[in-house]
Protein backbone atom coordinates (compact mmCIF):
# COMPACT_ATOMS: atom_id res chain seq x y z
CA UNK A 1 0.00 0.00 0.00
CA UNK A 2 1.03 3.13 -0.80
CA UNK A 3 1.23 6.12 1.46
CA UNK A 4 -1.44 7.98 -0.02
CA UNK A 5 -3.65 5.53 0.54
CA UNK A 6 -2.64 4.49 4.09
CA UNK A 7 -3.11 8.81 4.85
CA UNK A 8 -6.65 8.41 3.25
CA UNK A 9 -7.44 5.07 5.40
CA UNK A 10 -5.98 6.58 8.33
CA UNK A 11 -7.16 10.34 8.03
CA UNK A 12 -3.84 11.97 8.65
CA UNK A 13 -1.26 13.63 6.83
CA UNK A 14 2.10 12.09 6.89
CA UNK A 15 3.61 15.21 9.30
CA UNK A 16 0.38 14.43 11.42
CA UNK A 17 0.69 10.72 11.76
CA UNK A 18 4.39 11.08 12.52
CA UNK A 19 3.16 12.89 15.95
CA UNK A 20 -0.10 11.35 16.78
CA UNK A 21 0.97 8.07 15.83
CA UNK A 22 4.52 8.31 16.94
CA UNK A 23 4.31 5.13 19.79
CA UNK A 24 2.24 2.87 16.91
CA UNK A 25 4.36 3.76 13.79
CA UNK A 26 6.04 0.15 13.97
CA UNK A 27 2.16 -1.22 14.07
CA UNK A 28 1.48 1.51 10.82
CA UNK A 29 4.27 0.34 9.41
CA UNK A 30 2.87 -3.12 9.70
CA UNK A 31 -0.26 -2.02 7.69
CA UNK A 32 1.63 -0.22 5.17
CA UNK A 33 2.79 -3.70 3.91
CA UNK A 34 -0.99 -4.78 3.13
CA UNK A 35 -2.65 -4.57 -0.09
CA UNK A 36 -5.73 -3.76 1.13
CA UNK A 37 -8.82 -3.99 -1.44
CA UNK A 38 -12.39 -2.73 -0.22
CA UNK A 39 -14.23 -5.74 1.40
CA UNK A 40 -17.10 -7.70 0.35
CA UNK A 41 -20.08 -6.72 2.03
CA UNK A 42 -22.19 -9.67 1.89
CA UNK A 43 -20.22 -12.10 3.35
CA UNK A 44 -21.84 -13.90 6.33
CA UNK A 45 -20.98 -14.07 9.78
CA UNK A 46 -20.73 -17.32 11.57
CA UNK A 47 -24.43 -18.69 13.91
CA UNK A 48 -21.69 -18.10 16.65
CA UNK A 49 -21.17 -14.70 15.82
CA UNK A 50 -24.94 -13.86 15.22
CA UNK A 51 -25.89 -15.08 18.63
CA UNK A 52 -23.48 -13.12 20.65
CA UNK A 53 -25.15 -10.11 18.76
CA UNK A 54 -28.47 -11.20 20.57
CA UNK A 55 -28.26 -9.19 23.88
CA UNK A 56 -31.63 -9.47 26.33
CA UNK A 57 -31.10 -6.01 27.38
CA UNK A 58 -31.18 -4.49 23.81
CA UNK A 59 -33.31 -7.21 22.17
CA UNK A 60 -35.35 -5.92 19.50
CA UNK A 61 -32.97 -2.46 18.74
CA UNK A 62 -30.45 -3.42 16.71
CA UNK A 63 -28.28 -2.00 13.86
CA UNK A 64 -26.22 -3.64 12.90
CA UNK A 65 -22.93 -2.78 10.09
CA UNK A 66 -21.69 -5.80 7.91
CA UNK A 67 -17.75 -4.84 6.42
CA UNK A 68 -19.15 -1.07 6.64
CA UNK A 69 -22.57 -1.96 5.17
CA UNK A 70 -25.84 -1.34 6.29
CA UNK A 71 -27.04 -4.78 6.91
CA UNK A 72 -31.00 -5.07 7.08
CA UNK A 73 -30.86 -8.78 7.58
CA UNK A 74 -29.46 -8.81 11.34
CA UNK A 75 -30.97 -5.32 12.47
CA UNK A 76 -34.53 -4.56 13.57
CA UNK A 77 -35.59 -2.37 11.53
CA UNK A 78 -39.38 -2.46 12.22
CA UNK A 79 -38.70 -2.19 16.39
CA UNK A 80 -36.55 0.86 15.61
CA UNK A 81 -39.18 2.34 13.43
CA UNK A 82 -41.64 2.26 16.64
CA UNK A 83 -39.50 3.41 19.51
CA UNK A 84 -40.85 6.74 20.40
CA UNK A 85 -38.31 10.23 20.75
CA UNK A 86 -36.36 8.01 17.43
CA UNK A 87 -35.94 9.07 14.07
CA UNK A 88 -33.55 6.86 12.12
CA UNK A 89 -32.34 7.65 8.50
CA UNK A 90 -29.89 6.10 6.28
CA UNK A 91 -28.10 8.36 3.75
CA UNK A 92 -25.98 5.27 2.38
CA UNK A 93 -25.30 2.09 2.77
CA UNK A 94 -22.44 2.98 5.47
CA UNK A 95 -23.49 5.87 7.06
CA UNK A 96 -26.44 6.24 9.68
CA UNK A 97 -27.92 9.11 11.53
CA UNK A 98 -30.13 8.64 15.03
CA UNK A 99 -32.25 11.87 15.78
CA UNK A 100 -33.46 11.44 19.45
CA UNK A 101 -35.92 14.29 20.72
CA UNK A 102 -36.96 12.77 24.06
CA UNK A 103 -35.96 9.97 26.96
CA UNK A 104 -35.42 6.62 24.60
CA UNK A 105 -36.37 4.69 28.00
CA UNK A 106 -34.44 1.44 26.21
CA UNK A 107 -31.09 0.85 24.70
CA UNK A 108 -29.92 0.33 21.55
CA UNK A 109 -27.54 -1.60 20.10
CA UNK A 110 -25.01 -0.76 17.47
CA UNK A 111 -22.74 -3.37 16.36
CA UNK A 112 -19.78 -3.57 13.68
CA UNK A 113 -18.83 -7.09 11.95
CA UNK A 114 -15.65 -7.36 10.37
CA UNK A 115 -15.73 -10.39 8.56
CA UNK A 116 -12.50 -10.87 6.02
CA UNK A 117 -12.68 -12.23 2.92
CA UNK A 118 -9.66 -14.24 0.48
CA UNK A 119 -7.35 -11.21 0.76
CA UNK A 120 -6.53 -8.41 2.95
CA UNK A 121 -9.66 -5.95 2.74
CA UNK A 122 -10.84 -2.27 4.39
CA UNK A 123 -13.89 -0.58 4.89
CA UNK A 124 -15.32 2.39 6.86
CA UNK A 125 -18.57 3.45 8.20
CA UNK A 126 -20.01 6.61 9.48
CA UNK A 127 -22.14 6.85 12.50
CA UNK A 128 -24.16 10.60 13.08
CA UNK A 129 -26.72 10.52 16.36
CA UNK A 130 -28.42 13.61 17.12
CA UNK A 131 -29.53 14.88 20.89
CA UNK A 132 -32.11 17.34 21.39
CA UNK A 133 -32.84 19.33 24.45
CA UNK A 134 -33.15 17.21 27.37
CA UNK A 135 -33.01 14.02 25.02
CA UNK A 136 -31.66 10.82 26.79
CA UNK A 137 -30.26 7.64 25.11
CA UNK A 138 -28.55 4.68 25.81
CA UNK A 139 -26.44 2.85 23.44
CA UNK A 140 -24.57 -0.46 23.24
CA UNK A 141 -21.49 -0.45 20.95
CA UNK A 142 -19.70 -3.67 19.77
CA UNK A 143 -16.98 -4.27 17.09
CA UNK A 144 -16.78 -8.08 16.49
CA UNK A 145 -13.87 -9.04 14.02
CA UNK A 146 -13.02 -12.59 13.26
CA UNK A 147 -10.51 -14.71 12.01
CA UNK A 148 -9.16 -15.01 8.73
CA UNK A 149 -6.96 -12.33 6.19
CA UNK A 150 -5.89 -9.04 7.42
CA UNK A 151 -9.11 -6.57 7.64
CA UNK A 152 -9.32 -3.32 8.73
CA UNK A 153 -12.28 -0.97 9.44
CA UNK A 154 -12.72 2.67 10.52
CA UNK A 155 -15.54 3.73 12.02
CA UNK A 156 -16.31 7.67 12.16
CA UNK A 157 -18.70 8.90 15.00
CA UNK A 158 -20.09 12.35 15.16
CA UNK A 159 -22.63 13.26 18.68
CA UNK A 160 -23.77 16.02 19.55
CA UNK A 161 -25.68 16.32 22.85
CA UNK A 162 -27.67 19.46 23.10
CA UNK A 163 -28.64 21.16 26.44
CA UNK A 164 -29.65 19.06 29.46
CA UNK A 165 -29.51 15.52 27.29
CA UNK A 166 -27.67 12.81 28.50
CA UNK A 167 -26.31 10.13 26.76
CA UNK A 168 -24.24 7.17 27.94
CA UNK A 169 -22.42 4.83 25.34
CA UNK A 170 -20.92 1.36 26.26
CA UNK A 171 -18.21 0.39 24.17
CA UNK A 172 -17.28 -3.29 23.77
CA UNK A 173 -14.51 -3.93 21.02
CA UNK A 174 -13.35 -8.21 20.69
CA UNK A 175 -10.82 -8.21 17.67
CA UNK A 176 -8.91 -11.57 16.22
CA UNK A 177 -5.25 -10.73 16.15
CA UNK A 178 -5.72 -10.38 12.04
CA UNK A 179 -8.30 -6.92 12.50
CA UNK A 180 -7.50 -3.45 13.08
CA UNK A 181 -9.57 -1.47 14.18
CA UNK A 182 -10.04 2.83 13.75
CA UNK A 183 -12.81 4.69 15.60
CA UNK A 184 -12.79 8.11 15.89
CA UNK A 185 -15.50 10.42 17.86
CA UNK A 186 -16.29 13.90 17.75
CA UNK A 187 -18.25 14.69 20.61
CA UNK A 188 -19.66 18.17 21.22
CA UNK A 189 -22.09 18.23 24.62
CA UNK A 190 -24.08 21.46 25.71
CA UNK A 191 -25.21 23.11 28.67
CA UNK A 192 -26.06 21.14 31.61
CA UNK A 193 -25.92 18.17 29.30
CA UNK A 194 -23.64 14.92 30.38
CA UNK A 195 -21.72 12.66 28.16
CA UNK A 196 -20.77 8.89 30.12
CA UNK A 197 -18.94 6.39 28.66
CA UNK A 198 -17.78 3.14 29.53
CA UNK A 199 -14.93 0.85 27.08
CA UNK A 200 -13.43 -2.12 26.91
CA UNK A 201 -11.02 -2.90 23.89
CA UNK A 202 -9.54 -6.25 23.54
CA UNK A 203 -7.91 -7.99 20.65
CA UNK A 204 -6.72 -7.01 17.49
CA UNK A 205 -3.81 -6.46 15.55
CA UNK A 206 -4.09 -2.72 15.73
CA UNK A 207 -6.85 -0.85 17.52
CA UNK A 208 -6.87 3.25 17.49
CA UNK A 209 -9.25 4.40 19.39
CA UNK A 210 -9.32 8.79 19.11
CA UNK A 211 -11.91 10.65 20.83
CA UNK A 212 -12.64 14.45 20.99
CA UNK A 213 -14.67 15.64 23.18
CA UNK A 214 -16.08 19.39 23.82
CA UNK A 215 -17.44 20.33 26.93
CA UNK A 216 -18.89 23.78 24.75
CA UNK A 217 -21.55 25.61 27.21
CA UNK A 218 -22.00 26.29 30.83
CA UNK A 219 -22.01 22.61 32.84
CA UNK A 220 -21.33 20.29 29.98
CA UNK A 221 -20.09 17.33 31.94
CA UNK A 222 -17.98 14.54 30.88
CA UNK A 223 -17.40 11.53 32.32
CA UNK A 224 -15.47 8.30 31.08
CA UNK A 225 -13.99 5.06 32.14
CA UNK A 226 -11.90 2.75 30.13
CA UNK A 227 -10.09 -0.47 29.82
CA UNK A 228 -7.66 -2.37 27.68
CA UNK A 229 -6.94 -5.94 28.31
CA UNK A 230 -3.89 -7.26 25.63
CA UNK A 231 -1.80 -10.11 25.25
CA UNK A 232 0.40 -11.45 22.44
CA UNK A 233 1.52 -8.73 20.31
CA UNK A 234 -1.71 -7.11 20.05
CA UNK A 235 -1.79 -3.01 20.23
CA UNK A 236 -4.25 -0.52 21.56
CA UNK A 237 -3.66 3.39 20.80
CA UNK A 238 -5.53 5.24 23.22
CA UNK A 239 -5.97 9.06 21.95
CA UNK A 240 -8.04 11.01 23.99
CA UNK A 241 -8.51 15.41 23.51
CA UNK A 242 -11.02 17.21 25.87
CA UNK A 243 -11.41 20.63 25.72
CA UNK A 244 -13.23 22.50 28.29
CA UNK A 245 -14.30 26.07 26.41
CA UNK A 246 -17.03 26.84 29.07
CA UNK A 247 -17.55 28.19 32.83
CA UNK A 248 -18.50 25.35 35.16
CA UNK A 249 -17.36 22.68 32.91
CA UNK A 250 -16.35 18.87 34.28
CA UNK A 251 -14.55 15.84 33.43
CA UNK A 252 -13.92 12.77 35.27
CA UNK A 253 -11.95 10.39 33.22
CA UNK A 254 -10.48 7.00 34.43
CA UNK A 255 -8.58 4.21 32.03
CA UNK A 256 -6.77 1.31 33.22
CA UNK A 257 -4.63 -0.85 30.86
CA UNK A 258 -3.31 -4.24 31.42
CA UNK A 259 -0.94 -6.17 29.10
CA UNK A 260 1.12 -9.28 28.95
CA UNK A 261 3.09 -11.17 26.65
CA UNK A 262 4.45 -9.19 24.06
CA UNK A 263 1.49 -6.34 23.99
CA UNK A 264 1.48 -2.31 23.69
CA UNK A 265 -0.74 -0.57 25.13
CA UNK A 266 -0.38 3.76 24.73
CA UNK A 267 -2.69 6.16 26.72
CA UNK A 268 -2.31 9.75 25.16
CA UNK A 269 -4.99 11.97 27.60
CA UNK A 270 -4.80 15.15 27.16
CA UNK A 271 -7.28 17.98 28.71
CA UNK A 272 -7.14 21.50 27.59
CA UNK A 273 -9.08 24.08 29.83
CA UNK A 274 -9.52 27.36 27.41
CA UNK A 275 -9.80 30.83 28.57
CA UNK A 276 -13.02 31.42 29.63
CA UNK A 277 -13.36 28.11 31.32
CA UNK A 278 -13.47 29.22 34.95
CA UNK A 279 -14.77 27.04 37.48
CA UNK A 280 -13.53 24.04 35.43
CA UNK A 281 -13.12 20.75 37.24
CA UNK A 282 -11.13 18.40 35.38
CA UNK A 283 -9.50 14.76 36.73
CA UNK A 284 -7.32 12.06 34.24
CA UNK A 285 -6.08 8.97 35.93
CA UNK A 286 -4.35 6.44 34.27
CA UNK A 287 -3.28 2.92 36.13
CA UNK A 288 -1.38 0.47 34.00
CA UNK A 289 -0.42 -2.98 34.96
CA UNK A 290 2.28 -4.83 33.01
CA UNK A 291 2.10 -8.89 33.33
CA UNK A 292 5.19 -9.82 31.65
CA UNK A 293 8.59 -8.44 31.35
CA UNK A 294 8.32 -8.07 27.42
CA UNK A 295 4.74 -5.89 27.42
CA UNK A 296 5.03 -2.23 27.32
CA UNK A 297 2.45 0.69 28.04
CA UNK A 298 3.15 4.23 27.47
CA UNK A 299 0.99 6.61 29.37
CA UNK A 300 1.20 10.76 28.35
CA UNK A 301 -1.24 12.18 30.56
CA UNK A 302 -1.31 16.09 29.63
CA UNK A 303 -2.79 19.23 31.38
CA UNK A 304 -3.03 22.73 29.98
CA UNK A 305 -4.55 25.52 31.33
CA UNK A 306 -5.75 29.12 30.04
CA UNK A 307 -7.87 30.04 32.67
CA UNK A 308 -8.36 30.91 36.37
CA UNK A 309 -10.27 29.60 39.03
CA UNK A 310 -9.77 25.35 38.18
CA UNK A 311 -9.66 22.59 39.83
CA UNK A 312 -7.59 19.83 37.84
CA UNK A 313 -5.75 17.05 38.46
CA UNK A 314 -3.93 13.84 36.18
CA UNK A 315 -1.77 10.96 36.79
CA UNK A 316 -0.94 7.97 35.51
CA UNK A 317 1.45 4.74 37.01
CA UNK A 318 3.21 1.52 35.20
CA UNK A 319 3.26 -1.40 37.62
CA UNK A 320 3.14 -4.90 38.23
CA UNK A 321 1.23 -7.31 40.52
CA UNK A 322 1.66 -6.66 43.92
CA UNK A 323 3.80 -9.33 45.33
CA UNK A 324 2.37 -8.72 49.06
CA UNK A 325 -1.51 -8.84 47.57
CA UNK A 326 -0.34 -12.26 46.27
CA UNK A 327 1.60 -13.55 49.07
CA UNK A 328 -1.60 -13.04 50.86
CA UNK A 329 -3.63 -14.67 48.82
CA UNK A 330 -1.37 -17.39 48.28
CA UNK A 331 -1.39 -18.04 52.13
CA UNK A 332 -4.99 -18.35 52.30
CA UNK A 333 -4.35 -21.25 50.19
CA UNK A 334 -5.26 -20.23 46.44
CA UNK A 335 -3.23 -21.49 43.62
CA UNK A 336 -1.01 -18.94 41.81
CA UNK A 337 -3.43 -19.27 39.07
CA UNK A 338 -6.21 -18.16 40.81
CA UNK A 339 -5.09 -15.30 42.56
CA UNK A 340 -3.10 -13.54 39.58
CA UNK A 341 -6.87 -13.72 38.42
CA UNK A 342 -8.49 -12.42 41.70
CA UNK A 343 -6.01 -9.53 41.70
CA UNK A 344 -5.99 -8.41 37.19
CA UNK A 345 -9.99 -9.16 37.37
CA UNK A 346 -10.22 -6.34 41.10
CA UNK A 347 -8.11 -3.81 39.25
CA UNK A 348 -10.27 -4.03 35.59
CA UNK A 349 -13.74 -4.34 37.66
CA UNK A 350 -13.37 -0.76 38.59
CA UNK A 351 -14.00 0.56 34.78
CA UNK A 352 -17.28 -1.07 34.72
CA UNK A 353 -18.44 -1.68 38.24
CA UNK A 354 -21.08 1.43 37.93
CA UNK A 355 -22.54 -0.17 34.64
CA UNK A 356 -26.39 -0.56 36.14
CA UNK A 357 -27.29 -3.64 34.63
CA UNK A 358 -26.67 -6.68 35.30
CA UNK A 359 -25.92 -8.80 31.73
CA UNK A 360 -24.32 -5.87 30.63
CA UNK A 361 -21.39 -5.78 33.76
CA UNK A 362 -21.62 -9.73 32.81
CA UNK A 363 -20.46 -8.93 29.05
CA UNK A 364 -17.63 -6.53 29.76
CA UNK A 365 -16.49 -9.57 32.74
CA UNK A 366 -16.63 -12.33 30.03
CA UNK A 367 -14.40 -10.34 27.09
CA UNK A 368 -11.68 -9.13 30.05
CA UNK A 369 -11.80 -12.73 31.09
CA UNK A 370 -11.57 -14.34 28.14
CA UNK A 371 -8.54 -12.36 26.73
CA UNK A 372 -6.67 -12.44 29.77
CA UNK A 373 -7.87 -15.83 30.51
CA UNK A 374 -8.69 -15.36 33.96
CA UNK A 375 -10.68 -17.81 35.33
CA UNK A 376 -14.18 -18.18 34.63
CA UNK A 377 -15.15 -18.36 38.64
CA UNK A 378 -13.48 -15.06 39.40
CA UNK A 379 -14.85 -13.10 36.41
CA UNK A 380 -18.70 -14.01 36.40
Amino acid sequence: MDAQALDAILGSTPGERAESWHFSRNAVRALAQQNFVSVDPSLTPSADVVRALDLPLTRGRRIVFVNGVYSALHSDDAQLGKTPGLRVRHDSANRIELIVSAPVTQPLHLVYLSIPGEVPGFWAARCVIRLQDGAQLDLVEQHLGTTGAEIFGRVDCDFAIAAQARMRVSCLSDLADNVSLLRALHCNVGAQAAFETTQAHCGGRLQRIESTIGLAAQQACLRERGVFALRGRQHVDIHLDVRHRARDTSSDVDWRGVADQRARGILHGAIVVAQGADGTDAKLQNKNLLLSAHAEIDAQPILEIYADEVKAAHGATVGQLDERALFYLRSRGIGMMPARAMLIDAFCREIYAHVADEGLRGLFAALLSRHLLLSTQVAS
